[in-house]
């Protein structure tokens, strides 16, 4: 972990009407009633009509017949051929070549961030865990730690005025930037980092360069998972962190402070001077990596690269 400095309709009534009068004429002639299954028999002489009741044979009862089940023709279509997710050495076909851009000496304090190109301002915010939330001062350049600011490119490329960019706070935004003022970069590295195992792995194109496990967040100090991306470079800042540090743009999602001056709690990568640990859950949710490999990442590995931490068994 890096320490970052505190900051009813009238049809239906004439069929009433009617199933009235039969009713009353029932009842006004004594009682009698024709059930199911009685004759009318009538005389030579239409004048005088005779009811004969007869009695209602009983229906015998028919089985219900039981109908096939119907069962649906086969059908044929071709089944599409799913984008594979992952290369031959296992990269993601998602994770392709990141675009970034470095401020300058030209930005100079916090760049201006827009909702859309030519579009209105907007504040960059940093949230605590209990919701408060304020002014990011941390978003400059140069950096807390005296280096040039780099945001992730989401959209956009080299020569275009504006780019829409990923900014390190929590929880991470985005926004549009003017380009004038940054410098484009491009980073075919990619890092995977899988809290579920413990392990990182590090390739350049489709070369896996790296893979080790290592040491990631303990319980209620956990490792966020998150797509991030390098944000900086810089020497570790004594022997626990290891020769090199490489920061993400992402912070804890289990802690609100960390250090001696209850700093932002920041995610990075770096040495570590317990290598006994590695393969454990034992840190406060930074990535400790083997010395020999956090020193050759950090030569090789470019800020701007992006970085998945992942949970897979």
């Amino acid at each position: 972990m890096v320490e970052w400095p505190r900051p009813i309709h009238s049809s239906m009534r004439a069929i009433a009407v009617f199933v009235l009068m039969v009713l009353v004429a029932a009842a006004c002639g004594g009682g009698a009633t024709t059930e199911v299954g009685d004759l009318i028999d009538t005389d030579a002489d239409t004048s005088t009509v005779r009811a004969t009741i007869v009695p209602t044979t009983p229906v015998a009862e028919t089985p219900p017949v039981e109908l096939p089940t119907a069962v649906p023709e086969p059908t044929s279509f071709a089944i599409p051929t799913p984008t594979p997710l992952f290369g031959p050495t296992g990269r993601p076909s998602f994770a392709q070549e990141t675009r970034a851009l470095t401020a300058t000496d030209d930005i100079s304090g916090t760049p201006l961030v827009y909702d859309a190109p030519d579009g209105k301002e907007i504040q960059v915010t940093y949230t605590r865990l209990d919701g408060e939330l304020y002014l990011f001062s941390h978003f400059t350049n140069p950096t807390s730690f005296d280096n040039p600011l780099a945001v992730l490119v989401l959209e956009g490329s080299e020569g275009d005025e504006w780019a829409r960019v990923q900014i390190p706070t929590r929880p991470i935004m985005t926004g549009w930037i003017k380009t004038e003022g940054w410098e484009w970069s491009t980073s075919d590295y990619y890092v995977r980092i899988n809290v579920g195992n413990n392990s990182v792995t590090v390739w350049n194109g489709d070369e896996i360069i790296a893979q080790t496990d290592v040491v990631t967040g303990d319980t209620g100090r956990e490792t966020p998972i998150v797509s991030t991306y390098v944000d900086e470079i810089m020497p570790g800042f004594s022997a626990s962190y290891g020769p090199w540090m490489m920061s993400l743009g992402t912070f804890s999602n289990a802690i609100n402070t960390f250090g001696a001056n209850n700093g932002l709690p920041k995610v990075a990568m770096h040495g570590t001077n317990r290598p006994d640990l590695i393969g454990q859950y034992a840190s406060n949710g930074c990535i400790r990596v083997p010395n020999d490999i956090i020193a050759m990442l950090a030569a090789e590995v470019p800020v701007g690269t992006r970085v998945d931490i992942v949970h897979e068994a």
